[in-house]
């Protein structure tokens, strides 16, 4: 089973992470925000928990005596939430930058909190509208591009038509393996759906899956880890790929022999929420909304962690040369596509079947 999400993986998974989630002693489990104990925020490992250290938990922690730590939870968030939950001993207060996916599994369980309607009003004047959901607000968002390596193809496809081209384009593709999401908005614009419309139009799965495997014979490599799918690309294994644009310009672009296209990529969400039982709640709330206030923090966070920053006004406080990597730069306006997710999730179990058809071949 490929999916990280899936409802069959997020159930066998439990078992084995309950024990490990229980050990977790920086909160009380009563729920609710009576806790004396630190926020604890759920983070991806590496550069974002360094950054989101540095960057927001330091200083705010100084500004307002509360504490606050961090646990590494990759690929593991929707897992160890349920098992806190189902254990009723919620010990994290806030998942950091977590996928439209799974967000959308975790409020379908009831396990998220709503955003209180005064800190939401708050949000929406303070980073717009746009950036805000019913549980939190989009951070550390990046974009599923085409990357080519050009010294084995001079020409990069500039589209996702051109993508799904074979016969101009028949060099070797990698495609993500363990999150179909972005594979089948990219299937839909391959299909004719206006990039526009690509949140808002069903998934049709038939048509979807029959545009794939029109692709299959050229796909050599379904990575299952941002490091593998830089591997691959370096090695050879493929020659081009649908990758993240944190990886690209990291790793990728300063060897030279890359090329980035960005029209027809797909947004890649992530959000920041806080579940509904969290022994911290108000400080958890009280933290969102103080990186809400600081864009020039978030802008030091995005540079560190290369991942977009909550508000768009955090790019004034960057070197104009590092902007373009960011998903919400203004040159991106309209070039992006941003998956159904709510189709996606109705028909998840149905897409999860015929994902792993199609990836068998």
């Amino acid at each position: 089973m490929l999916l990280s999400h899936r409802r069959g993986a997020v159930a066998a998974m439990t078992a084995l992470v309950t024990a490990a989630t229980l050990t977790l002693t920086a909160c009380s489990s009563s729920g609710g925000s009576g806790s004396a104990g630190p926020i604890v925020i759920a983070n991806w490992g590496g550069a974002p928990t360094k950054a989101y250290q540095s960057a927001y938990l330091d200083p705010f922690t100084a500004e307002t005596g509360i504490a606050g730590q961090q646990v590494d939870a990759p690929g593991v968030f929707v897992a160890r939430a349920e098992a806190q939950a189902k254990a009723s001993r919620v010990q994290w207060d806030i998942l950091e930058s977590i996928t439209g996916v799974d967000t959308a599994h975790l409020a379908n369980e009831g396990l998220l909190d709503p955003v209180p309607p005064d800190v939401k009003d708050r949000l929406v004047r303070t980073v717009g509208k746009e950036n805000v959901t019913d549980y939190g607000y989009h951070s550390g968002s990046t974009a599923m591009l085409i990357v080519c390596n050009t010294q084995r193809v001079p020409v990069c496809p500039q589209n996702m038509q051109e993508f799904w081209d074979v016969h101009k384009f028949p060099q070797k593709r990698a495609l993500i393996g363990i999150n179909p999401v972005y594979p089948i908005a990219q299937a839909q614009i391959a299909l004719g759906v206006p990039r526009d419309k690509v949140a808002s139009t069903p998934i049709d799965v038939d048509a979807t899956f029959a545009k794939l495997k029109e692709l299959r014979p050229f796909v050599s490599v379904f990575y299952t880890s941002s490091d593998q799918g830089t591997q691959v690309l370096q090695q050879g294994e493929a020659d081009m790929a649908i990758f993240y644009a944190t990886r690209i310009y990291d790793e990728l672009l300063p060897q030279g022999n890359y090329k980035v296209v960005w029209t027809d990529g797909v947004l890649a969400d992530g959000t920041s929420v806080v579940l509904k039982d969290a022994p911290n709640k108000a400080a958890a709330w009280q933290l969102m909304e103080w990186i809400a206030d600081h864009p020039e923090q978030q802008a030091k966070f995005a540079l560190a962690a290369s991942k977009a920053a909550v508000d768009p006004k955090a790019l004034d406080y960057m070197p104009a040369d590092k902007r373009e990597q960011f998903s919400n730069a203004p040159e991106h306006n309209g070039q992006l596509a941003t998956p159904n997710i709510a189709d996606f999730t109705a028909k998840f179990d149905e897409i999860n079947r015929r994902w792993q058809e199609f990836i068998a071949g």
